[in-house]
C-alpha cells in the first residue's frame, strides 16, 4: 500500500481544544490504481488552498495540517485508513470517500468515532442513512443523472435507451437513476445489462446492444471500463450515442479508447468549465504554476474543500470533533464555485451539474442545470 507520509506526525492537540494552535486534516482518496488521476489531483487542489492558508500564518492563529492516506478506491483499504483516522486524536476532520462504495463502508465508522467528515460519494442514498457527521460538498446522482437524460430526450430526440451498469455502489445507481429519468420524460428503456467491475471485454453485452439498436447507451462505470467500452462499441458499429457519468472527465478517456472511437459521446460531471468565472479561471492559474499542469476533474472542489474548512476553523467553538461538526453543518460560505450551504441532511442546498460532450480532445460544454 502506498501510504504519502503525514506533514504532522508527533504533536497532538493541547488539553483545552479551543486553544490548539494546529489541527490535523485527515485526506484519503485513490492515490494508486486505475482512479488515481481522480484522487491525486483532487487532493492537490485542497493542498493548493492548503499552501494559502499556512503562508498567511494560519486561520486565526491556527496551523493546518494534513495527513495523506491512499483508500485506492477500494472499501477494505477505506475502513483501514477511516480506523486509521479515528484512533489519532489529532485528525479533527475528514476529506474522504472519493467513490461511494468507499464511502458506503467508512462512514459507519466515521460516524461511530464522531468524526466529521467532508464526502465525494455521490450516491443519493449515503445522505438518506441518518448520518449525523458528514456533509457531501457536490452533487448527488440525482442531479448527475438528470441532466444526461434530459438532454438525450429533448435535444438528441431520443427515444429508445440502453443502461449498462457495473454492479458497483456508484456505477448501479447512477445508471438506475438515468433510466428512471429517461421513462419519466417519455423514453422507452429497452433493457438493463450489467458487467462485472473487472470485465474488459464487452463482445457479448455490445452484440445484445446492437440487435435491439437503441438511440442513446448510458454507461455506469468508471475508468478503464468507460474507454474500454467507448472503443469496443465503435470497433463493432453500434453507433448509439454514449453516455457517461463523470469518471469520463479526463483525458484518459479519450486517450485510452482512440480519439476516434468516442467523438460525440457525453459526460455529465458537477464541475464547472475552469473560465466559467474570474474566480475559477485564477485559480487554474494558480493550479498549473504551481503544478505545472492543468487542473484535474476535481481538483477545483479540493480548493472549495479548503475554502469551507477555513470557514469551519473560523466559527467553530472548540476544535474537538464534536465542535467542528457543528460549524461544519452551519457553515455558509462564499467559494470559488459559489456560496455554499449544507441541508440538514448535509446535502448541498444548491447543487449544480454539467454536461459535456467530446469533440476531437477536448470536453465542451453543452449543457447545466
Amino acid at each position: 500500500m502506498k501510504f504519502v507520509t503525514s506533514l504532522c506526525l508527533g504533536m497532538s492537540l493541547i488539553a483545552t481544544p479551543s486553544f490548539a494552535d494546529e489541527i490535523t486534516i485527515g485526506l484519503s482518496g485513490p492515490l494508486s490504481g486505475p482512479q488515481a488521476y481522480f484522487g491525486t489531483t483532487w487532493h492537490k487542489g485542497f493542498m493548493l488552498y492548503w499552501d494559502k492558508l499556512n503562508a498567511a500564518g494560519g486561520v486565526n492563529g491556527t496551523t493546518v495540517k494534513y495527513n495523506q492516506q491512499d483508500d485506492k478506491a477500494d472499501p477494505r483499504e477505506g475502513t483501514l485508513v477511516a480506523q486509521k483516522f479515528c484512533d489519532d486524536d489529532d485528525v479533527v476532520i475528514g476529506l474522504v470517500n472519493f467513490n461511494s462504495g468507499v464511502a458506503q463502508s467508512t462512514l459507519p465508522i466515521y460516524e461511530d468515532c464522531s468524526l466529521p467528515t467532508m464526502t465525494f460519494g455521490s450516491n443519493p442514498t449515503l445522505t438518506q442513512q441518518g448520518y449525523k457527521f458528514m456533509v457531501r460538498p457536490v452533487a448527488n446522482d440525482l442531479a448527475g443523472a438528470l441532466l444526461p437524460a434530459e438532454y438525450a430526450l429533448k435535444e438528441l430526440g431520443a427515444k429508445t435507451a440502453i443502461v449498462v451498469n457495473d454492479k458497483q455502489v456508484f456505477g448501479q445507481g447512477i445508471s438506475e437513476i438515468f433510466g428512471k429519468n429517461f421513462v419519466e420524460g417519455g423514453g422507452q428503456l429497452l433493457d438493463t445489462l450489467s458487467v462485472a467491475p473487472t470485465d474488459v471485454d464487452f463482445t457479448a453485452v455490445l452484440a445484445q446492444i446492437k440487435a435491439k439498436a437503441p438511440d442513446v447507451i448510458y454507461l455506469g462505470a468508471v475508468m478503464p471500463q468507460l474507454s474500454l467500452f467507448a472503443k469496443q462499441m465503435h470497433e463493432q458499429g453500434v453507433t448509439a450515442t454514449l453516455l457517461v457519468p463523470d469518471g469520463g472527465y479526463t483525458p484518459e478517456y479519450i486517450d485510452q479508447a482512440g480519439e476516434a472511437n468516442v467523438q460525440g459521446s457525453l459526460v455529465a460531471i458537477q464541475v464547472p468549465p475552469m473560465d466559467a468565472s474570474p474566480e475559477i479561471a485564477e485559480f487554474a492559474r494558480l493550479y498549473k504554476e504551481k503544478y505545472g499542469e492543468d487542473a484535474g476533474p476535481y481538483s477545483i472542489y479540493g480548493y472549495v474543500q479548503g475554502q469551507i474548512l477555513e470557514a469551519v476553523i473560523k466559527s467553530a467553538a472548540g476544535f474537538s470533533r464534536e465542535e467542528m461538526n457543528d460549524a461544519l453543518h452551519a457553515v455558509k460560505v462564499k467559494t470559488a464555485v459559489g456560496e455554499l450551504e449544507f441541508d440538514e441532511t448535509g446535502e448541498l442546498k444548491v447543487a449544480p451539474s454539467y454536461l459535456y460532450k467530446v469533440e476531437g480532445k477536448a470536453f465542451v460544454l453543452i449543457g447545466q442545470k
